[in-house]
Formats: C-alpha cells, structure tokens, sequence
C-alpha cells in the first residue's frame, strides 16, 4: 500500500470517530478525558473495512507474550506501547508490519507518557513497520462541545519522516465542515 492511499484511509477513520463518537471528546460527558487507547480503539474500528483482510488491526498486541518489551515503549523508562498497529499477527518484518501509530490527545499537557516523534521513529526502525504516524488530536476543553485540532506527523521505514513537523491532518475549512456536522448530530 501507498503512504498517500494509507493516509487517506487514516484520516477517513479520524474523521469517522470525531463524528461518530464525539462523546469521547466532550468535556460535558465527564470530568476525565479519554485515553489515547480507547481513541485508538475506535479509529482502529473504523479503520479495518478499508484495510485489506490479510491485515490485522490491533490495539494491544504483545508479540513476546510477555511484559512490554523495552524495545516497543516509547522513550526510556517508558511504559507506553503504540496506540495501534496494523501487521500480520506472528510474523515479523517489513513486508508483514505496515502501520505504527502513537496517538496523543494534547501534547500540550506536556504529558510524561506522550511519545516524541524521534521516539516513535524508534520504535519503527526495531520493529520494521513500513509507515508510523504520529497524531496529536489537540484536544482543549473550549466551551461545552470541546475543540479537537488534530496535526500528524508521517514516517517510511526507507526515508525517514516524510516531513520534518507535524502539519495539520485537516484544512481549516474542513475542520469548519466536520465541527458543523458535529453540531448538527449532538447539539440540534
């Protein structure tokens, strides 16, 4: 698969979770915020219809059956894996891991368990997955319906990152459209 036929298919299944389940993105639905695994989760979800059957989508998988790995955390003394990957289960190397991806809800927090993009790189250099996307959704509690502006940050195994910062996963108008359906589905 090809990054750009890749990166569509992410982006849709964003796009699909912040309009399907943007209960998880409200501050109004709770006093905590939503893990990046349970996110993960639900991109993972509406991922998989557009990924090919010979692929597995997962969530968690420990390849070892054991503790995570040191070489799969991210950034030392770590105990975060990836969000969610996309490889055949039981092989290992390039041609059977295609997609690594760290999701954090706001780098801003400057959380200790927020991976940089250097350690994500990491990760995908041990492992071999092909690609690696690095997604901030940029969450903030900005009134009662919240505010997400998600930025990425893509990686070949070959090349390296295909920039050198993240950029924003959707125009500002685009952004404008998937709020307004937003509004019309939970707000009225």
């Amino acid at each position: 698969m090809l990054l750009h036929d890749l990166q569509a298919r992410v982006r849709i299944a964003l796009t699909t979770t912040l309009i399907n389940e943007w209960g998880l993105f409200t501050p109004a639905t709770g006093t905590s915020h939503p893990s990046a695994r349970s996110i993960a989760f639900h991109v993972g979800w509406h991922l998989r219809p557009m990924i090919d059957e010979s692929w597995d989508v997962d969530c968690d998988y420990e390849r070892s059956g054991a503790a995570l790995e040191p070489t799969m955390a991210f950034g030392p003394g770590a105990q975060r894996a990836p969000d969610l990957i996309v490889h055949r289960r039981g092989r290992l190397g390039p041609e059977d891991n295609l997609l690594l991806v760290a999701l954090t809800a706001d780098f801003a927090s400057h959380s200790t368990e927020a991976p940089d993009f250097a350690a994500v790189r990491a990760v995908q250099l041990r492992f071999g997955y092909r690609y690696a996307v690095w997604v901030d959704l940029q969450l903030r509690d900005d009134g009662p319906e919240g505010r997400v502006r998600p930025h990425w940050q893509w990686s070949t195994l070959e090349g390296g990152p295909v920039r050198p910062e993240p950029e924003s996963v959707y125009t500002t108008e685009e952004l404008q459209s998937i709020t307004q359906s937003i509004r019309l589905l939970y707000l009225g």
